[in-house]
């Protein structure tokens, strides 16, 4: 029975990494850059969970049904102050990846996010995924949730950018698209999309 969403710890580290492959195995980026998946490529991944699951500024979030299959995660990224820790860099790309086709896409929706968001303070959710036979089933509900109730009692917007799968779930929630960026050659549609602040109640 799937759990209620949690922490990760480091321990984490290898579940996610087989659920982020079932989770997006066939996105551009995880085919341009982490396909096939070598030791290289699990040690990529290892450095930059293992950074951003001790990151100050974010909550790296599962869902699992025991100790050794983590069914869902989700990264939400709480809004940074002048004395925020800096965040941490990614490492560099596996041998094979096709850098400037990630370095492409990433520079432009980190460029999109700071159009569109500015200073102002707000929650992002950088990262959503649920492996597949468990999708539909709400987990990316719960996780959604988890960080739209704090940006609610914080009084803050949120931000995404989404798939043309998820785009549906998190209008549900609130989101108005903004705008649309096509990545690999139009072959995909990323949707940048912004839930308003909640009024917080006196």
């Amino acid at each position: 029975m799937p759990s209620s969403p949690r922490l990760a710890s480091l321990s984490d580290i290898p579940a996610i990494i087989d659920a982020f492959f079932d989770a997006f195995h066939d996105h551009p980026l995880t085919l341009r850059a982490f396909i096939p998946r070598t030791e290289q490529v699990d040690a990529y991944w290892s450095q930059a969970l293992n950074a951003e699951v001790q990151d100050p500024n974010a909550h790296y979030l599962i869902i699992t049904d025991g100790p050794e299959r983590v069914l869902a995660f989700g990264k939400w990224r709480q809004p940074l102050t002048s004395t925020s820790p800096p965040i941490p860099p990614l490492p560099s790309w596996p041998e094979g990846a096709d850098v400037a086709f990630v370095e492409e896409v990433f520079g432009a929706i980190e460029k999109k996010h700071k159009e569109i968001m500015g200073d102002r303070p707000h929650w992002y959710l950088e990262i959503l995924g649920v492996r597949k036979e468990f999708q539909g089933k709400g987990l990316g509900k719960q996780l959604l949730q988890w960080g739209l109730s704090r940006a609610d009692d914080a009084g803050a917007e949120a931000f995404l950018a989404a798939s043309p799968a998820g785009a549906p779930m998190y209008k549900k929630y609130g989101f108005d698209l903004l705008e649309t960026m096509e990545i690999d050659d139009g072959r995909r549609i990323e949707s940048f999309m912004l839930r308003p602040a909640k009024k917080i109640q006196a």
